[in-house]
């Protein structure tokens, strides 16, 4: 440490004493050196000084920007159809049980089962005998009974004159009117007896109701039937129905007049157009279901009663339409609706959110119609990670979702 201060010493002694000896022999050579070193001074003074203030300042630290994971879609424009799927049996519009009005003998059938009958024609009789010997019975009691029907007219016509003139008492008068009235009684009961045993003969033939087809028969030729025994089936041509049972808490998807289409396994390849026609009005309160008519273009025939069939009810169709996931709707107290959307920046894939006001429509699913607000082509999230507001920043990444019809089945 001594040697140190020695030599600093003994250095600056030096430079002390070099430069008086060169102040001395050069005073103006030292002023000129003393002045450069004092501009240099100042120089370098003033260079730091502008450094320090412009070109030393601490660099703002970065904005950090939180962005927000978003995976979006494409607004456009599709169709929407909401299906129901059911199964059931054909059945025909009108099926009747057919029985006589009286009681006989069945002597035979007019046609088999399947076949084809007009409107009127006589599907299968009794043996008429019984009801052919009372008509004729009937009939000579009327014709009996019209005879002594007109004598007593005839008689009564005499007796009236005779009145008149003062040959015959009152009494006389009175008999032969009461024996009138009485054969005029006896003349309309026989007819109303007549009438009914002509009808009865024509009773002993069953006759089509309406064109259609004996479906089955039941009771044989040979065998006596009575008014409650019901002798045939027959199904009218007059339409076809399919009936399939719904349970109570899909009822208040159906409406009539829905469209179906209906798929028989009878015929693989062909499909039958139906309309909704009648939902019951009652619950069967065993299987909790009620049972539905659809009536069904059957020109040909084709569809029979008791086939099995399978059915697919229209219950709604939207054409043309904006359809956007309904998590993407945000609520205000059910009267104000927001979507976001995505504005994209100029770097890809990045953008700011936009809160925009909507009209919207019918909720079908998990999605919801849009009327009014969105553009075709604007990007809205369809899934997110955080909460979305307006002026939200977000990272996106764009889904493909088709633009084919949306199909709902249930």
């Amino acid at each position: 440490m001594e040697k140190i201060k020695y030599y600093f010493f003994l250095i600056k002694d030096n430079i002390s004493h070099s430069i008086g000896n060169y102040r001395a022999q050069e005073p103006q050579a030292f002023k000129r050196l003393m002045y450069t070193i004092l501009i240099c001074m100042i120089l370098i003074f003033v260079a730091i000084a502008v450094y320090l203030l412009f070109f030393n300042k601490k660099a703002a630290p970065e904005e950090v920007v939180n962005f927000i994971q978003v995976k979006t879609i494409r607004v456009v424009k599709q169709d929407f159809t909401d299906k129901y799927t059911v199964m059931g049996s054909i059945k025909g519009a009108i099926e009747n049980d057919m029985r006589f009005e009286i009681e006989g003998l069945l002597e035979r059938y007019n046609f088999r089962e399947g076949a084809h009958i007009n409107q009127g024609q006589v599907i299968c009789s009794l043996n008429p005998k019984d009801a052919l010997s009372k008509a004729d019975y009937a009939q000579s009691r009327f014709k009996s009974e019209n005879s002594s029907f007109l004598s007593a007219k005839e008689r009564y016509k005499v007796y009236e004159e005779m009145f008149r003139m003062k040959a015959l008492a009152e009494s006389k008068l009175y008999e032969a009117k009461f024996e009138l009235q009485a054969a005029e009684s006896r003349v309309k009961s026989a007819l109303s007896e007549l009438e009914l045993a002509q009808s009865n003969v024509k009773k002993t033939n069953l006759e089509a109701p309406t064109g259609g087809i004996l479906a089955e028969i039941i009771i044989k030729p040979g065998e006596y039937v009575t008014p409650q025994d019901v002798v045939c089936k027959f199904i009218s041509d007059r339409g076809t129905n399919f009936e399939v049972d719904i349970p109570e808490k899909d009822l208040q998807k159906l409406a009539i007049g829905q469209k179906v289409k209906i798929l028989s396994d009878s015929f693989p390849d062909r499909e039958f157009d139906g309309v909704l026609m009648e939902i019951a009005p009652i619950v069967n309160v065993r299987t909790r279901t009620s049972t539905v008519k659809i009536n069904v273009e059957n020109a040909q025939g084709l569809l029979r009663s008791g086939m099995f069939a399978r059915g697919t009810i229209y219950l709604r169709e939207l054409k043309n339409v904006v359809l956007i996931p309904a998590d993407s709707v945000v609520s205000l107290n059910n009267v104000t609706f927001l979507v976001p959307i995505v504005i994209p920046d100029l770097k890809p894939g990045e953008g700011t959110i936009q809160m925009r006001p909507v009209i919207v429509g019918d909720k079908v699913g998990d999605k919801i119609v849009i009327l009014e607000g969105l553009n075709i082509g604007e990007m809205i999230p369809a899934e997110t990670n955080g909460q979305l507001s307006d002026g939200a920043r977000v990272k996106f990444q764009e889904m493909l979702e088709s633009d084919s019809p949306v199909e709902m089945q249930y």
